[in-house]
Order: structure tokens, then C-alpha cells, then sequence
């Protein structure tokens, strides 16, 4: 059984880089049906951590604008 990978200490680009690869393995059809249902459910969890990956960004983004558009206000004000 396939050691299942820790997706913490992973990167947004490493993870997409292999959900990319998984697709790129399961459309050339090299690979048997057991084979195509692990490398489906590796690109799956991959895909997973990168849409949370971005949902923290777009988080944290939020958070920076209403900062910025606060300063802004404050410093019209003065």
C-alpha cells in the first residue's frame, strides 16, 4: 500500500505540480483501472489542499484590504 504523503509540510505549487502530473498520467491510459483509482484519489487530496491553500490566501487578503481601506479612511479624516 502507498505511504500516504503529509500534505502540511507541502506547498501550494508541489501540490498542484502533482495533481497536474495525475491528470497528465490518467489521460495517456498507461495505467490499470487500481493503478487510476489511487492516482485519482491522490489528485483529489492534492486538489483539496491547494482549494484550502486558497481559501486561506483569499482569507488573509480580505483582512489586508479592510486594513488598507481603514488606514485610508483614518488618514483622510486627519
Amino acid at each position: 500500500m502507498p505511504k500516504k504523503e503529509n500534505n502540511n509540510n507541502s506547498s501550494f505549487e508541489i501540490q498542484l505540480s502533482k495533481a497536474k502530473e495525475i491528470v497528465r498520467k490518467l489521460e495517456s491510459g498507461d495505467c490499470d483501472l487500481d493503478e487510476m483509482l489511487t492516482l485519482y484519489k491522490q489528485g483529489i487530496d492534492s486538489l483539496k489542499f491547494c482549494n484550502q491553500k486558497l481559501n486561506e490566501f483569499e482569507d488573509k487578503i480580505t483582512v489586508i484590504n479592510k486594513d488598507v481601506n481603514n488606514q485610508l479612511n483614518e488618514n483622510d479624516l486627519e
